[in-house]
């Protein structure tokens, strides 16, 4: 036992030196030069863009103010259910798109102050016990507006619109708020939430990742050869087993930069990484299934190398709300 506690002690410091004291800049770079010094040109864009973004990622998670990551991760979200609206050529009315844009601003943003409420505690008085009343209200409430406004503007357009268009902006504008809401929601979940919300990247990140470099040396019976033809099984458990470990080690890590009275449960990790990275693929395939009967290869070039929002966050959307359920149930 107390070899384990040396060792979490040991890990804990050279991660925090590592983290905290800002080395993970130059520790990524030399990870991106050993990457990008053989390989294609895509592969290289691919690897830098990446890298740059988990630099800005980190940078964002990492600010001791947590409505920074919220008031992001809102405009993130904005510009996803523009891909998905806009980019897919499936919605062509803009008071549609960008009115769905700005419910999904405004929604996570309301979820992740609702949730950081409870977080606190406040001495309650009258004035106070109202405001706390509106702002558990309001994430209700702009969906009920939400839907109003696509109704009346439908009703106002009905000589021009098809409702099909209406349908499909309220379902994908849903799809999307509800996964990017779920992530505030990680982000003020506890005192620990900066690696909670993490926690549905790690799972679907590093099953999309492992799935790719599997399936690339191994793979031989395709998968789902229409919508996905690079995608196969072998790929897909591969995928699966590399979420799971590392999604176990990623317990182990944050325990050893948290303090005891923040960690966070390595059983719980794994069993959510064991259930969830395979259901990670459907994500992934639902979003292939849109890009295709759509006619597009990628939602948006926002990233190169990765595309759009919704390219690189298709499969974190749509398990991010179950790590959420998992997290409060578990």
């Amino acid at each position: 036992m107390r070899s384990l506690c040396s060792w979490r002690i040991f890990c804990g410091r050279i991660l925090r030196k590592v983290i905290w004291n800002g080395h993970l800049p130059s520790l990524l770079v030399v990870i991106a030069v050993l990457a990008v010094y053989k390989g294609s040109v895509f592969m290289k864009t691919r690897i830098i863009s990446g890298l740059v973004a988990t630099v800005i990622l980190f940078a964002v998670l990492l600010c001791p103010w947590s409505w920074v990551f919220a008031l992001i991760l809102s405009v993130i979200a904005g510009i996803a259910v523009y891909e998905l609206l806009h980019n897919t050529g499936r919605v062509s009315d803009k008071a549609i798109i960008y009115g769905s844009m700005m419910f999904t601003t405004l929604e996570v943003l309301a979820v992740f102050h609702s949730r950081e409420l409870l977080l606190h505690s406040y001495s309650v008085n009258p004035t106070l016990a109202l405001w706390l009343a509106f702002s558990h209200a309001l994430p209700l409430l702009l969906p009920l507006a939400y839907a109003l406004f696509l109704m009346l503007t439908l009703l106002a357009g009905h000589q021009r619109m098809d409702i099909n268009e209406g349908g499909y902006a309220f379902f994908m504008t849903a799809y999307a708020t509800v996964g990017f809401s779920a992530l505030v929601a990680l982000r003020v979940i506890n005192h620990a939430g900066i690696y909670y919300v993490l926690l549905p990247m790690v799972i679907s990140f590093m099953s999309d990742t492992g799935a790719y470099f599997v399936g690339t040396f191994l793979g031989k019976h395709k998968m789902t050869p229409i919508i996905s033809p690079k995608k196969s099984w072998e790929g897909f458990f591969g995928g699966w087993i590399i979420s799971v470990g590392a999604t176990a080690l990623y317990a182990v890590i944050a325990n050893a930069i948290l303090m005891p009275e923040a960690s966070v449960s390595l059983v719980q990790f794994t069993i959510m990484a064991a259930v969830l990275a395979p259901l990670s693929v459907c994500g992934d395939l639902f979003a292939s299934v849109i890009k295709r009967q759509s006619g597009i290869k990628d939602y948006g070039n926002i990233m190169p190398g990765h595309g759009g929002v919704m390219d690189r966050f298709d499969s974190v959307v749509f398990v991010a709300p179950l790590v959420y359920v998992l997290c409060i149930t578990l």
